[in-house]
């Protein structure tokens, strides 16, 4: 019994013995620890780098740093260095300590909005206190030095000459800490003492390489999340979630080429996701339909279907009755059996108000089944919707959030969904906007295989890589600067044209040999930021000049030539003969009308063949004219000698199965079919109300079809196809409303808008409902107000005509600027071709000078063009081009201006 109560003391002593060596190793003894183990796994990036003094060298030596020193970060990285050894004494302190050691550079949020860095210099064998006491007597004649306590280990507080604190600093083992501010100096020491929290070094993998070469970069998935909730105005929004919710590191070793900076390294993600390329992946497939509007793409593009659903945002939280909804419609009945793995999410340029249009494209194998699959789930739902634009069909998916349900919480954004099918690619656009921009790059061929040579967006996508994410800096910067917070934002804008010089940004991942890659590239413009012209003006001769007999007064309209897709011209002089030209000058055809046309003019396709004919009215009279000039049958029809006032074209189904919607002076509304018989419920539809702007066919996503009549009363009347009131309608929006609303198609759901003589803005939905008013400030008491909408009709200005100028106010009431013109019979066009790319067209009749200006303002061209009826523009993409028309006298003329 005594040898084992002894056996037992002698244990217990060896275990108390071993407990302090070991407390006395953690926190009494100079331990060895690695610089990492001190950093925060929430720091926003960090730098490592074994040969500090080298890579500085490198770095300031090479071309990119002409574009890194105008950064204040860098800037100020350089002159603290600078400063540091200057107050050593020039000795080359500092060089010499950084030479050979564990350097790391962090940053750190430090409040809501604030980052700061953190730099740890590791001695290794070598004691940092050492260093630390000689870097304190070099300073000790350049200010002073605060002693003070945290969690019982010293600190260092320098505080200079003019008595401001600069530095602090410690050493925790064999590295020594430096930082501007205190916090991170803390939060350093509470990793220091306590090994468990976590911190870098046990994020990052374990078989990740070393720093090399320049160094290596170190982001964390919940870093950058940080460092993005500092940056933007809205701090939890859902790139934001998605990358808090993952928990993977990178260590990507940095090397500059001539025009290039590479950051490479392995990766491991939580979920085992195979990255290489799908055997059947077709890029150029892609490439078709890559809109050069794109500001930013994410690509997956992996083995099959069943790997792309391995990556997942775990942040996104799935509506339940939404989620069994599809699964049991459409996932359990295989409906994601038919996709391959190549998925492409592209964010586009704003349009009007649609301030985040998002297009997805995945490719499926069987795209009938799959179209047929989305048809069957849309038409066994309440409110059907589809409808057709360049004869697309489109479905409308009101479910919130529908390619998240379906693709484990990727492609999220997507409030409502309007879906179309191009060759085997589903086409999934989060707005009607959205869609319409997309199918217009198509079909004009603003795409990335039709980009210019020097265009570098097409090349920074490999197809070799199972996962790129890739951010275009010229075309997002300034969408950037709008969606950061005050503080960032002005930042964003200061340094605008440094950051320009980065034509990308790719984040990817590749895999070889069963290892995976990531891969980080930036490509720079060695040249520097270009200077930002200051004066666009231009002056403009027409390119093209036709003159005839009379004094015209209508026109010119741009319409197409089937024959060779150029443009013709309408137009019609004094003597009320129409003319069609063609685009070398030449008159098509001329024919003599009853009256001046009151309409704009149509092209149908009567034949269903492909030819196009002329659609428009007279006040007594319909016409369609083919292209030799002679009368379509049935053609030209009248209204029981009623005048007529409006004409509008309707193709419900894209089926060319034409209705003509005609309003007169007696307040009536016709419908007729494609040979101009009179329909039922029509014959006439009496609303006692003449019309503001001709009458139209309205689609609304979820809601259906609408005919829509804005009556000089006030009232915007709703009937359906037979003529018959929908349900909220008219809605009344007073007799002060003498201009046309502005049914805008840019927000979700559709708004219809109209603005009082006296200022009062108004906004209505189609279920009938006022939901907006808000009185403009009147500046004078004749100030008068009417509303712009664009050629698309997808948003508005506000237009406020004062006795001596114009001021023009955006959508959100906002001015825009003023222009010193004025007058009843001013003519004011709004083009809006995305993006810069917005136009405002001004004619002065009364002195024959027309005006062109951006929304800043700026006046484009000087002197005036020609110009006394209103301006036409047409934009060319692959020309990069606008063409301008206008008429004076007896002439049309024809101007070009680079985009």
């Amino acid at each position: 019994m005594k040898i084992w109560k002894s056996l037992l003391v002698l244990i217990a002593l060896l275990a108390m013995g071993w407990g302090g060596y070991t407390l006395y190793q953690t926190y009494f003894s100079s331990r060895s620890i690695n610089n990492l183990e001190l950093i925060s796994s929430e720091a926003a990036f960090t730098l490592e780098t074994n040969s500090a003094d080298q890579s500085w060298n490198e770095l300031v030596s090479h071309p990119v740093w002409n574009l890194l020193s105008q950064l204040p970060a860098m800037e100020s990285l350089a002159d603290q260095l600078v400063t540091l050894d200057s107050l050593t004494g020039n000795a080359g302190l500092v060089t010499k300590a950084l030479r050979n050691k564990q350097v790391t550079i962090s940053y750190h949020s430090t409040g809501i909005d604030s980052f700061d860095l953190l730099y740890a210099l590791n001695f290794g064998n070598q004691s940092a206190i050492e260093f630390l006491e000689d870097f304190r007597s070099q300073l000790a004649e350049k200010g002073q030095f605060k002693s003070r306590k945290y969690s019982d280990q010293p600190i260092l507080e320098f505080i200079d000459s003019s008595n401001n604190p600069k530095w602090t600093m410690t050493t925790l083992g064999n590295v020594l800490l430096i930082s501007s501010t205190s916090f991170l100096i803390e939060e350093a020491i509470r990793l220091f003492l306590d090994p468990t929290q976590p911190n870098l070094s046990t994020t990052l993998d374990p078989n990740s390489s070393p720093a090399s070469g320049l160094g290596r970069l170190i982001l964390t998935s919940k870093g950058t999340s940080r460092l993005l909730s500092g940056i933007s105005s809205e701090r939890e929004n859902g790139f934001i979630r998605e990358l808090s919710s993952q928990s993977y590191a990178v260590a990507l070793n940095m090397t500059l080429e001539e025009n290039q900076i590479q950051l490479k390294g392995p990766v491991s993600l939580e979920n085992e996701v195979q990255f290489l390329p799908s055997v059947r992946a077709s890029f150029p497939d892609f490439e078709k339909l890559i809109s050069n509007n794109t500001l930013a793409l994410t690509q997956i593009n992996v083995p099959d279907i069943f790997q792309a659903q391995k990556l997942q945002n775990r942040s996104f939280v799935p509506k339940s009755t939404l989620s069994g909804e599809f699964q049991a419609k459409l996932l359990d009945r295989g409906f994601l059996d038919n996709f391959t793995g190549e998925q492409y999410l592209l964010k586009l340029e704003n349009l009007g108000n649609q301030r985040n249009n998002q297009i997805l494209l995945a490719k499926t194998t069987n795209p009938e089944q799959t179209w047929a699959f989305l048809q069957e789930f849309r038409n066994e739902a309440e409110g059907l919707s589809r409808d057709f634009y360049r004869d697309n069909e489109i479905l409308f998916f009101p479910e919130e959030e529908f390619p998240a349900h379906l693709f484990n919480g990727k492609f999220w954004g997507f409030p409502q969904s309007h879906l179309t099918l191009l060759g085997e690619i589903l086409v999934v656009a989060n707005s009607a906007a959205g869609m319409k921009m997309f199918l217009d790059d198509f079909y004009l061929g603003n795409t990335w295989n039709k980009a210019k040579a020097n265009d570098p967006s097409p090349k920074s996508i490999s197809p070799a890589a199972g996962y790129s994410k890739t951010f275009f800096l010229p075309k997002i910067w300034n969408q950037w600067t709008k969606e950061a917070n005050p503080s960032w934002s002005t930042f964003l804008q200061k340094y605008g044209s440094v950051f320009r010089s980065f034509p990308y940004l790719t984040f990817r991942i590749n895999e070889y040999s069963g290892k995976k890659e990531a891969t980080i590239l930036i490509p720079f413009e060695s040249e520097g930021p270009k200077e930002k012209i200051t004066n666009p003006t231009l002056v403009l001769a027409p390119n093209q000049e036709i003159t005839f007999s009379n004094p015209l007064i209508f026109g010119p309209r741009a319409v197409l030539n089937f024959n060779d897709k150029t443009q013709d011209l309408v137009l019609q002089d004094e003597q009320n003969t129409l003319f069609l030209v063609n685009s070398a000058g030449q008159t098509v055809f001329t024919k003599e009308l009853s009256g001046p046309i009151i309409s704009e003019v149509f092209q149908i396709d009567y034949y269903k063949n492909g030819k196009l004919q002329l659609l428009f009215a007279t006040a007594d009279q319909v016409h369609g004219i083919d292209r030799l000039g002679n009368s379509l049958p049935g053609f030209p029809f009248s209204l029981k000698n009623e005048k007529i006032t409006h004409l509008n074209l309707v193709d419900y189904d894209n089926s060319k199965d034409y209705r003509y919607f005609l309003a007169t002076a007696n307040g009536n509304l016709w419908l007729t079919d494609r040979s101009g018989q009179k329909l039922d419920g029509w014959n006439p539809l009496a609303l006692k109300d003449p019309l503001l702007k001709a009458p139209e066919h309205v689609r609304v996503p979820g809601m259906g079809d609408y005919m829509v009549a804005q009556g000089k009363s006030g009232k915007l009347h709703l009937l359906n196809r037979r003529g018959e009131k929908q349900a909220g309608g008219p809605i009344d929006f007073g007799a002060e409303i003498s201009t046309a609303l502005a049914l805008t198609k840019d927000r979700t759901p559709f708004q219809i808008q109209g603005i009082s003589q006296s200022g009062e803005l108004i906004r209505a939905g189609f279920s009938g409902e006022i939901n907006y008013r808000n009185q403009l400030i009147k500046d004078n008491r004749d100030d008068r107000f009417e509303l712009l909408s664009d050629q698309s009709e997808m948003t508005y200005l506000i237009l406020v005509r004062q006795f001596n100028k114009t001021l023009i106010l955006d959508a959100e009431e906002k001015q825009l600027f003023s222009l010193p013109l004025a007058g009843e019979r001013l003519i004011f066009r709004f083009f809006d071709f995305g993006a810069s790319r917005r136009l405002l067209a001004v004619t002065d009749p009364e002195q024959g000078f027309g005006y062109l200006y951006d929304l800043q303002g700026t006046l484009l061209t000087q002197p005036p063009l020609e110009s006394e009826g209103a301006i036409q523009i047409l934009h060319s993409v692959s020309e990069g081009q606008y063409s301008i028309y206008t008429r004076s006298g007896k002439s049309t003329f024809q101007y070009l201006m680079p985009d």
